[in-house]
């Protein structure tokens, strides 16, 4: 199979494995906002939150093990050196964030005086919400192996089946409330992790290794994911604290807000599963001593992905009242349309720069840009909470769009400050299309005048078919490049 077919292979697999509980949201939000009341379904979104930063643990593991399997693909011994060793790292994590989570279920509701309007048990439902992601976090070695291994595919196929069951499961439960749908969710996703832990048995039965402590291996994946898990601490300041920021000072538009996240995140997260295995290309490129090939890449990648946002917004624009429209109905995508645009575009060109993360992970060097993840999530958070105070949900977008770019200008002058090829195409890429995006949304948000609304228009559709005919230049490229590997 050529680079890049397996690349894609690779990367439909990770939507569904890395993507599945934010697609099965997808399916099921409309059912729960329609049946629930507001505040149960507050509380659903409020404590699937703080599920979702829970499940960074079992990213971070999950990409930590898959490195270093890929890494060690010709090496039985320390690919499942790799697995153990992280199985019992991940297994530690996952008592500590146990206890947490049962000293957390008795206070953290507290800080949302609107919920004690509710009948549902909102302790349990934290407790077996919050429960199902560490019971992920402790079955992500054994994705991570089948990453590492290029067959995904293989743990998607399960995790297809379960989402499925889960989803029917739910529609079935859901005029019980939200504690029974809570019992639901835990019991199906346990059984889904069992399944994925007899899948790995199965797939390396032939590779069976005396299970043994090494302090060595267990070290290595320990530093790694610790560089990891700065960065995705920061990246759940700046997409998943959101909630939480409009929750305290905007309640009554966190049900709406919560929903359209629940379809931007879907977006964003196919986007970044789609380029997460772009690593075993790159890590083929590092070991083979062709470094320039890896900045060409990512030269590529970012361009590709910065028009892609250019066009996505554009459609967009038009087509996001339709989409809400079949998903939720008319009546709520008149009010949320403008909404979840410019929240889908915020979030997306903050993805631009992905596939540069991407390169320092391959390289093991993640943590030597590790501050700066945590200052734009920092600074993301102190915006967002000013923004939200007086502009509403809303304001997570405006926060979210200014922190992303001014730390994009710093990638880009670090990246081009070490590269070889010294090229300024990444300054456009991180600074100038984003920026062309923001100004051409900004101009149709303020514009009351037909004729001007309609020049931006035609302006706008000249240049997303311009980018488009250059993006299917740069897919050839990147297709080319990739089939060398």
């Amino acid at each position: 199979m050529s680079g890049f077919k397996r690349l894609i292979k690779n990367s439909v697999s990770n939507i569904i494995n890395g993507f599945s509980n934010v697609i099965l949201g997808i399916v099921i939000s409309p059912a729960l906002l329609h049946n629930l009341s507001k505040i149960d379904f507050s509380i659903w979104s409020l404590t699937l939150q703080v599920g979702i930063f829970i499940g960074i643990i079992g990213i971070g593991i999950q990409v930590t093990v898959g490195r270093f399997v890929a890494f060690h693909s010709s090496d039985i011994e320390k690919r499942q050196r790799t697995v153990q060793q992280s199985l019992f790292f991940v297994t530690l994590l996952g008592l500590v964030c146990m206890a947490l989570i049962l000293v957390m279920a008795k206070y953290f509701f507290s800080f949302f005086p609107e919920v004690s309007e509710t009948d549902a048990n909102t302790k349990l439902v934290f407790v077996l919400i919050c429960g199902s992601f560490v019971l992920n976090n402790i079955s992500a070695p054994f994705v991570g192996y089948f990453t590492g291994i290029e067959r995904n595919d293989l743990t998607a196929s399960v995790n297809v089946i379960f989402k499925v069951l889960l989803g029917f499961a739910i529609y079935f439960v859901i005029d019980y409330g939200l504690d029974v749908i809570a019992w639901v969710y835990f019991a199906i996703n346990a059984f889904n992790q069992i399944s994925l832990f007899v899948l790995y048995k199965l797939k390396s039965r032939h590779e069976k290794i005396k299970t043994t402590f090494d302090k060595s291996i267990f070290k290595t994946v320990v530093v790694f994911f610790s560089g990891l898990l700065i960065w995705n601490i920061a990246q759940f300041l700046i997409s998943g604290i959101g909630t939480f920021t409009v929750g305290k000072f905007a309640f009554s538009e966190l049900a709406g807000f919560a929903v359209l996240m629940t379809l931007v995140n879907t977006g964003v997260g196919i986007l970044g599963a789609l380029i997460n295995p772009i690593i075993q290309p790159m890590l083929r490129m590092y070991n083979a001593g062709n470094d320039h090939h890896i900045e060409l890449l990512v030269n590529k990648l970012v361009l590709l992905f910065a028009l892609f946002t250019f066009v996505s917004v554009f459609i967009a624009w038009f087509m996001s009242i339709h989409i809400l429209g079949v998903w939720l109905g008319y009546e709520q995508a008149e009010k949320l349309h403008i909404m979840f645009t410019v929240l889908l575009t915020s979030y997306l060109i903050r993805m631009i720069a992905a596939p540069y993360g991407l390169m320092l992970v391959a390289y093991g060097e993640q943590l030597s840009i590790a501050y700066l993840p945590i200052v734009e999530g920092i600074l993301n958070f102190a915006l967002s909470v000013y923004f939200v105070r007086h502009y509403g949900a809303v304001g997570i977008a405006y926060s979210t769009f200014i922190s992303g770019v001014l730390i994009m200008c710093v990638y880009a002058c670090k990246f081009r400050a070490e590269a070889v090829s010294k090229s300024n195409q990444i300054f456009i890429a991180f600074i100038g299309i984003p920026v062309l995006i923001a100004t051409g949304l900004g101009a149709l948000l303020i514009s009351d005048n037909g004729t001007t609304q309609i020049i931006i228009y035609v302006i706008e559709s000249v240049c997303a078919v311009l980018a488009i005919i250059y993006s299917l230049k740069l897919l050839r490229n990147i297709k080319s490049l990739l089939n060398n590997y």
